[in-house]
Formats: C-alpha cells, structure tokens, sequence
C-alpha cells in the first residue's frame, strides 16, 4: 500500500496546480470581474450536470475518489491541455497560413481534435490501469460523463464572464437582455450537457475494448467513439461558426443533438436500471 501514497499525494497537487493554472490564463481574458461572475455561474450548472451523471453511477461498482478524479481530470489537467496545444497550433497556423484559413481551421479541427483528446487520456489511463472499472458500458459513460462536465466547468468560467461583461458593456437600444438570454440558454442549458455528451461516446468505446480481448475490436471501438465525438465537436463548432444564419446552432442542437443525446439518456436509463436490478438481486 505504500507504493500509492506518492501517488495519491501528487496527482490532488497537479490537478491544482494545473486549474490554477488554466483559471490564471482565463483571468487574463475576462479580468477579476469576469472571473467573479463567471465561477459561480459555472459551478452551480456544472454541479448539477455532475450530480446527474453520479447519480446514473450510483448502482456501478467503483470507488468515489476515481469519479472526483474524472472530474477533475477534465476541470484541470484536460483544460489546461487544451489550451496550451491550441494555442501552440494557432501560433503555428498564424506563421504559416492566412488568417481566413486559420479562423476556420481551428474550431473545426483543432478544437475539437485537442479537446476530445485531453479529456480522453484519462479513460485511457481507466483502460490500462483500472480495467475492470470501465469494462461495463455505464462506466463508461458515467466517467467520461464527469470528464466533460469537469472540462465544461472550467471552460464556462470564461464564457459566461464574457457574457456578463459584454451585458454590462451593451448598450441598452441594441437589445441585450435579448442576447443575454439566447446566451444563457447556449451556455447554461447547451454546451454543459455537449461535453460529457461528447466524452460518454469516447467511454463507450473505452468500455468496448476493456471488455472485449480481440485487438482488432479494441482499436476499432477506440476509434469510432473518439471519432465520433471529433465529428459531433467539429459539426457544433461550425454552426457556431456559420454568420449568415444566427440560430443555426440551435437547430443543428435539435436536429443533430438532441436525438442522438436522447438515445444516450435512454441507454444510460436502461443500463442502470439493469445495474440497480442485478445488485439488488445478486446476480
């Protein structure tokens, strides 16, 4: 046992040390008065996302620090890793291509590809370390849920200071309150629900190949649940990014979103439902 008390000692450091970290380059964005604003707004939906996402977890077999680790996995180390490679790859793509290119390539590409990436890693780490904690389908979908909804915690700190800040800056003639409630919808209702969306796909491929010994499906899981989550990330980006049609990210979230987010809830609600029965039962 005490082989793992460096262990349990350091990684509580790193991931602080790593969110302080990415928390003092979003306090360079959006200044102490969006930082005030923005952490509580994004604690309070963020908590909630991660009670749900507990709460489908409450029947799975595991211990409770490995789903504060998935967590913080996604509020800290994952965050702060996407921020340095995007921004390592925006200053390649600024030296060496036009500014046009570079404002599509990188929410379309980089984005999303640095940031189901980050927030993977630590499943990976479940694969190789803590097998029999992600073999089961739930389990994967509850850690990779907690990964996003830590990732969407941490991120949201920016965005809604920004729309705070960019309330108090308006105008009162241009119609803010109109803005800010279309915002609010974006980032308090949406876009916490899209990462540990996004990420519950990577767990289930995750989960795939722990429970298979078959290589060729192992990779082949991986696979299509990482590009699943890219493609999903990049398709919501560019509606964001798409200036002629202002509600566009809405539709794409209910055409695309939503059922596909409907299908992962109701398969979430069975497979707990079987959890629960076969704990209760013991079988």
């Amino acid at each position: 046992m005490r082989k793992n008390y460096p262990v349990t000692l350091c990684w509580p450091l790193l991931a602080m040390l790593a969110w302080l970290t990415a928390m003092a380059w979003v306090w360079t964005k959006i200044g102490t008065v969006g930082v005030a604003w923005g952490f509580p707004l994004s604690a309070s939906v963020s908590f909630l996302v991660a009670k749900t996402f507990s709460w489908l977890g409450r029947w799975v077999e595991g211990r409770p620090a490995l789903s504060l680790s998935a967590f913080a996995w996604g509020a800290s180390v994952a965050g702060l890793c996407a921020i340095w490679s995007q921004e390592a790859l925006q200053a390649v793509l600024d030296a060496h291509a036009s500014a046009e290119f570079a404002n599509w390539f990188r929410p379309l590409i980089i984005t999303p590809l640095t940031e189901e990436l980050s927030k993977g890693l630590f499943l990976f780490w479940m694969l190789r370390y803590r097998r029999q904690q992600i073999s089961d389908l739930l389990q994967g979908i509850v850690y990779g849920g907690l990964i996003g909804a830590g990732f969407a915690f941490s991120e949201q700190v920016m965005y809604f200071g920004q729309m705070i800040i960019g309330y108090m800056a308006s105008d009162p003639a241009d119609a803010p309150g109109l803005r800010l409630a279309m915002s609010f919808v974006l980032r308090g209702v949406m876009v916490p629900l899209m990462h540990p969306f996004l990420v519950a796909f990577i767990g289930l491929g995750i989960a795939v190949a722990a429970g298979s010994r078959i290589r060729t499906r192992q990779t082949a899981a991986i696979l299509i649940g990482f590009l699943l989550a890219i493609s999903l990330h990049g398709v919501w980006d560019w509606a964001a990014l798409s200036g002629r049609d202002p509600f566009l990210i809405f539709k794409i979230y209910a055409t695309v979103m939503c059922p596909l987010f409907i299908a992962m809830a109701i398969t979430a609600l069975v497979l707990r439902h079987r959890r629960k029965k076969a704990v209760l039962t013991g079988r």
